[in-house]
Parts: structure tokens; sequence; C-alpha cells
């Protein structure tokens, strides 16, 4: 670690698309990638839940891999709840500068059904408790090796989570981060917005440490560096200087570009400045758009008001785009090629259909002719046979029988001319899926294999490739990492607020 290298801690590591992102320059497919000055993860921490079954113990395959191109050093390998119950337990994560994390997000993810979310207190919504922990008793000792700054990345839907109290979930994060001392900002990315080969839409939430009410505010931001430091300043055009960079407001010579701004260019629209609280949510819409900054400070006549100004955006990048076809492999195995005599089944499962559900616990609701008549629909991928029983299903909708379920067609094969859908991670299987992508190279339509996904990703070929994985498991790490190339773009506007502003 150089002398003046930001040090930095990888929660919820993965296959360490953060690390890549913030010590490599550039997107390159060779390993090793240029080594740049700037940051250090000197410790990390992954774990999987679901490989210590009797079946996958002891396996961890990203961890694996993690330490395979990083090495041991600093890496932690165990559950992250157990080293974080105490005080002691959790000071064994050394002073750090900068704080990063993707942590886990099947509770409000668009994978997951509306009334199957738990949101911010589900199993995994559970992830977030440590990262308070951490942030937290570094800030009950006040000690001035809190992280200076702290970059956290989900998808978009925990703003918008959960459905019962559409934005409650962020509003927590946003409250507990403010709380330790922070003032924090938000942007949703698009990878596929700025040229990568894939569209990979996550929130990325980006905290900078401020000293607080309780003394002299020496951090990135906060009121004075906005020149809100009194009641009748208004918020809107520094910060959107800050927040969009070049956008269509009079600015003044000291007004600065944040990070989202100088990586992300974008142009704002519906701004809207509130009080943060934890009531009145409901089930309409978030009050929390796809970009924000919340903070803590005058609001009318009351100064330590915790309030958030938020906006929508739209991408503006007029650089080099790759697509889907940019990332094939010439060579393909031919256990990826889609058989004739399954060909139909793919074409269904993509295509346009009106079909039903019944949910298991209205199955007596319904009796067993329908429900006979309903599982042989499902095994069929037939149209014409969901068509013939219309009228049978049609008799018991309602609330406790069956529902109706519509999907419109989607692109098969894949356009290699567009970016690629969104990586899953049931990407890789046999069996017909609508979420995997099919393509069609020289006349073979075929499945997609790992390197490829680690193209989409924009890691080197074959991080994923270790003695013993199967490609389906490669498959699945991919389709929970994130996109290498949203971070390298960070990289120096980060560097900069880092090294520039923070004391």
């Amino acid at each position: 670690m150089g002398v003046d290298d930001v040090s930095v801690a990888e929660l919820f590591a993965g296959v360490g698309g953060f690390r890549l992102g913030l010590e490599y320059k550039g997107v390159a497919r060779k390993w090793p990638r240029p080594r740049v000055d700037g940051f250090e993860v000197i410790w990390s921490n992954q774990w999987e839940p679901d490989e210590v079954t009797k079946k996958d113990e002891g396996k961890q395959w990203a961890s694996k891999i993690y330490t395979k191109w990083f090495g041991s050093e600093g890496h932690e390998g165990g559950d992250i709840h157990e080293f974080t119950k105490t005080v002691e337990a959790t000071q064994q994560i050394p002073d750090i500068d900068m704080l990063v994390g993707g942590f886990p997000c099947q509770d409000y993810s668009v994978a997951r059904t509306i009334s199957g979310e738990m949101g911010i207190h589900g199993e995994k919504g559970k992830l977030w408790e440590p990262i308070w922990r951490i942030i937290g008793r570094s800030h009950k000792r006040k000690t001035s090796k809190r992280p200076k700054l702290i970059l956290l990345e989900n998808v978009p839907r925990l703003l918008n989570s959960p459905a019962s109290s559409r934005g409650l979930n962020f509003a927590i994060i946003l409250k507990r981060l403010i709380g330790f001392g922070y003032d924090v900002e938000w942007r949703v990315i698009n990878a596929s917005d700025y040229g990568m080969p894939q569209q990979r839409k996550r929130v990325f939430i980006l905290a900078y440490r401020t000293q607080g009410h309780g003394g002299e505010r020496k951090g990135i931001l906060g009121e004075e560096h906005f020149g809100l430091n009194g009641q009748n300043r208004k918020t809107r055009n520094p910060m959107e200087r800050w927040m969009f960079g070049d956008s269509d407001v009079d600015h003044e010579d000291d007004w600065e570009v944040g990070p989202f701004a100088m990586a992300f260019p974008s142009e704002p629209d519906s701004y809207k400045r509130k009080e943060l609280k934890m009531d009145g949510f409901s089930n309409k819409s978030s009050d929390f758009g796809n970009a924000g900054y919340a903070w803590e400070g005058w609001m009318g006549n009351r100064r330590w008001v915790k309030q958030f100004c938020s906006w929508n955006t739209t991408a503006s990048y007029e650089g080099r785009k790759r697509f889907l076809g940019d990332v094939l492999v010439k060579e393909h195995a031919p256990s990826y090629e889609v058989s004739e005599d399954r060909r139909a089944e793919w074409d269904y499962v993509k295509g346009a259909r009106k079909e039903w559900r019944i949910r298991k616990r209205d199955r007596e609701n319904v009796g067993e002719e329908l429900w006979a008549i309903y599982e042989d629909c499902m095994a069929s991928m037939d149209q014409d046979k969901w068509d013939r029983h219309e009228g049978r299903f049609t008799e018991l909708e309602g609330e406790d029988g069956p529902y109706r379920y519509v999907e419109g067609a989607i692109a098969n094969p894949d356009r290699l001319d567009k970016a690629s859908r969104t990586v899953v991670t049931a990407e890789i299987g046999s069996s017909p899926s609508r979420m995997r992508h099919i393509i069609e190279q020289d006349g073979v339509r075929r499945r997609l294999m790992p390197i490829e996904l680690e193209r989409l990703n924009q890691f080197p070929d074959n991080w994923t490739r270790i003695d013993g994985i199967a490609d389906s498991k490669r498959g699945f790490l991919m389709g929970n990492a994130l996109v290498v190339g949203v971070i390298d773009r960070l990289r120096e506007p980060l560097l900069d607020r880092i090294s520039s502003r923070t004391e």
C-alpha cells in the first residue's frame, strides 16, 4: 500500500467487482489489468450462507475466487453476523478511509413478487444491520477513523419498498447514515446508458463523512459546502451544480461538481425537497427519485432537520457504446446449442402468453379437477391448451381462486446490436426460461456461456473459472455481480473527493 493510498474495506465482496474497479484501470479482458495508485483494499469479507449445506459445505466459491486473484491477506471468509455481534468482534476490521459493498437485495429485488417481498426486515434485508453496526460503533467511539466515504450498491426497488409503505426502507437507511454523521447522495445508474454492454440498473448510495452538529463540520459537504449556512439560503442551484454538473442553472465559481455528476452526466427533472420522516408512507409511489441528496440542517426556522432533495434524471452520454454482439466468443461449446426439438419450448416462454395461476393455498378452493387441468397446462407450453380451458378458470376467478397471468413477447433471439438484458442468477441452465438469453450466431441458436457473462459485467475472461466449479454456479456469481465499468468510471472522481475534501 502506498503512503497516500486510500484504505478500503469491501463488504459482501462477491468475486471482487468493487476491488477491480478501484484498484485496476479499465475493463480489459486480459488479466492482469494495469494497477493504479489511489485505493487499496486492506480488508474484505465474503460468505455465502447457501453454501453451508451438506451438499455444498465449505465450497464458498465466491470467496475462493476472490482469494485466488487478490490473495488471502486481510480477507475474512466468515459470517458477517458473527463478527459484528459485539463491539470487540467488530473492531477486528482495521481503520479505513472508505467502506464499500453491494449488500444482498433479494427481499426487495424485482425478481420477487410484490406479495412475497419482506423488505429491510426480511432475511436478506437483515444484511443492512451489520453495515450500520460497523459504522455506528466507530461513530459511538467518536474516533476520527470513521470512514470518510461509504459506497453501497443495491437494486433500485430499494427506493420504492416495501409495497405497503413505499420508500420506508430507504428512509431508514438515510436516517441511520445521517445520524452517524454523514450526508448521503444516491443515484440510479443503468450501465448500458453509459456505453456498457448490459442493461443493469442499480442504485449507488454515497455517504460523505461530516463532523455532525456537535462541533465544526470538516467533512466533504454539508450545508456549508453548498453555501447553505443561513435560514434563507436556497438549496436548488448549488445542489444541482454538485449533482449534475453543467445543468441549466446559474452557478458561482466556487460551486463544485460531485462524483456522480463527473462520472455519469445526466439531466435533472421533477425536483422536490422534503423533511425526512418515518411516517406518512403508503402503497403509492415513493418520494425518492432516481437521484437525490439527504442531510441535516436548516428547514424554515428549524435548525437540525433531517431532509432530502430528490430528482428524476435522464442519462446524458455520447461516447462509445458496446453491445451484446461485442462480447461473444468465436467458438462455443456444443452443449450450449438449442436443439431443434426444444426450440418450440424456448419460443413459447419468450413469446406473448395469456395464462392462469393458482396459489397452492387455494388448491382446495378450486377442486382437484381444475388443479389437474392447471398442472397439465403449466407443463404443456401450449397456448391453445390454456385457451381451451379459459372458461373453467374464469368461473372461479377471484381472491381465493385462479388469477390471470399475462406477459408480452420479448426478443427471441436476443438482438446483438443492443446491450443485453440484465444477467440473472439463473442465467445458465438448459431448461427453457424467459430470463435466459438466447442468441443466434452463424446460423446457430445457443445460450450464453460463463465467459460471455463475465464480459457483460466487464470482468477479465475466465475470472470465475476455478477447479470444481459448475457453469451454473459461475452464472449465479455473475448474476449477483456488479458491472465493473461503473466503479472504474467512479474511481477518479471518488479519489478527488476523498483526497481533497476530507480531513
